[in-house]
């Protein structure tokens, strides 16, 4: 991926929406790659640790992890930018929102945890503040969070050859980058990075895989 540098567009959530909306029956097809489950197992497995039931996902997309969580006994909600992935995430029998990560619409404390895989690398570096205080509010003191995202250089922009038009527009971050803008506003519990053997993004990404808390008793 060559992105080319720069602030994204002042419509550019709009633009993602569409991109996504362009794209939602070929996610539908592809399914949900198989490196993720190992993932949500532990956090699943932490979250009834603590005797944590309800879950919002955001960036939920067709809602294959919504309905895991949710087949598990998770009372979930799902959001996403995409109305047409929102509506993909109904016909799964999921409580399903479109929405974006500047404004969940939910009132504080409403959520025992917090999913959000491959959505905050879409947050220019100069809103991601802004949004990682909305994650954290929606949360009970204490809730926890799961952020995935691919990153470990600093670089944002838009790829003009993107394969899901129009461009979407990406904000990687060097491990310390994220890090630092996430302790700002988290207890980080935990922080990996690694490369899925299923899934090596071909530009030299890694996954980097944050386990977090919203502060409190």
């Amino acid at each position: 991926m060559d992105l080319e540098p720069g602030a994204p567009s002042p419509g550019f959530r709009t633009a993602m929406a569409a991109s996504y909306d362009a794209v939602a029956l070929r996610r539908e097809a592809m399914g949900e790659a198989p490196w993720r489950w190992s993932i949500a197992e532990a956090f699943l497995a932490l979250m009834r640790a603590e005797g944590r039931a309800t879950l919002l996902e955001i960036g939920a997309g067709v809602g294959y992890t919504s309905r895991w969580f949710a087949d598990r006994g998770i009372a979930v909600v799902a959001t996403d930018l995409s109305p047409e992935q929102v509506a993909l995430c109904r016909a799964k029998g999921l409580d399903a929102h479109t929405r974006d990560m500047y404004d969940l619409g939910f009132s504080p404390g409403t959520f025992d945890a917090v999913w959000a895989m491959n959505c905050i690398h879409h947050v220019p570096n100069r809103d991601l503040p802004r949004v990682l205080d909305h994650i954290r509010d929606v949360l009970v003191p204490g809730g926890l969070c799961y952020l995935g995202v691919w990153g470990g250089r600093d670089l944002e922009g838009s790829d003009p050859d993107d394969e899901y038009p129009p461009p979407r527009f990406f904000s990687f971050r060097s491990d310390d980058t994220l890090v630092r803008a996430v302790e700002g506003v988290f207890e980080v519990e935990t922080f990996d990075t690694f490369v899925p053997e299923d899934d090596p993004d071909p530009d030299g990404l890694h996954m980097q895989s944050l386990v977090v808390r919203r502060p409190g008793p």
